[in-house]
């Protein structure tokens, strides 16, 4: 995924000849999802094993990637029917696979950079935005009846709808980056934090504090609800599903749901760290 790690980059030269089992080995991270591990990263791995003889850069893979998601978002956008909506979450699924590989192929080939780590987040969040602006357009554009009857067409429902998943997705992402500046760690834990290498969070060298058994049944509820939502907004693990039933309404729905909850929990803590 993105092309920065906690482990230092390895140089070509002391790595040496990787089987496309050992790059898989390699890729996999100890939170991963499932989709991640038995789907998506064994098709990165062999396309590691494939580029890294090659001159192409981690962030040609990047770029690439973007590119490949504008094709598929395209697809979505101007080709009609079932057809249009299985090849579009095809090829959105490609440029998935693109960005997996581009991380491990940076560490295989030594080329790990924090600007390599940025890119690959904008690129991210750029296919965040515009899959919901795209998925919003292609309702309208089949005049895809909405769930609540309201007194507006169905074209004016999925566009309005789509503006406002927009602006909630980009709120999300910015605030995001602000809650990453190494000026807002500083601020809200009192000391200067320990960048990890070539990405966009602090190590904390304090232990975590012990909770209570009634505090952990306390915050169950709220794990529970993050994990569906990180699962949620992790859109390529499930976005064939709407896709291959022709309602990509199901989709569209809870994906701009957990982008809501994600900005509002983010503004929550941002009040709570610096509002008081």
């Amino acid at each position: 995924m993105s092309a920065a790690t906690t482990e230092p980059p390895a140089s070509p030269a002391s790595v040496g000849p990787l089987s496309v089992v050992e790059i898989y080995r390699r890729s996999v991270k100890a939170d991963d999802l499932r989709f991640n591990r038995y789907i998506a990263r064994p098709k990165a791995a062999l396309l590691v094993y494939l580029l890294r003889p090659t001159p192409i850069t981690p962030n040609q893979v990047t770029l690439l990637s973007l590119l490949t998601a504008l094709i598929g978002l395209a697809t979505l956008l101007l080709c009609p029917g079932l057809v249009g909506l299985i090849a579009a979450a095809l090829v959105l699924h490609l440029a998935f696979v693109l960005d997996c590989v581009d991380g491990q192929l940076a560490r295989i080939k030594g080329l790990s950079s924090p600007v390599g780590a940025y890119l690959d987040f904008l690129v991210d969040e750029l296919k965040a935005v515009l899959l919901i602006a795209c998925c919003a357009g292609r309702l309208a554009l089949d005049g895809r009846a909405p769930l609540l009857a309201l007194h507006t067409s169905p074209a004016e429902f999925w566009l309005g709808l789509g503006l406002l998943g927009v602006c909630t997705a980009s709120a999300g992402i910015s605030t995001t980056t602000f809650m990453r500046r190494p000026e807002y760690f500083e601020a809200v834990h009192g000391r200067r934090g320990e960048r990890v290498a070539g990405y966009t969070k602090f190590q904390e060298d304090a232990a975590p504090v012990p909770t209570s058994l009634v505090g952990k049944l306390v915050r169950l509820p709220i794990r529970l609800l993050e994990a569906v939502g990180k699962l949620t907004l992790h859109y390529p693990a499930w976005f064939f599903v709407p896709a291959l039933l022709g309602r990509l309404e199901w989709f569209l729905l809870p994906y701009l749901a957990a982008h809501t909850l994600y900005l509002g929990r983010s503004w929550l803590v941002v009040i709570w760290k610096l509002g008081r």
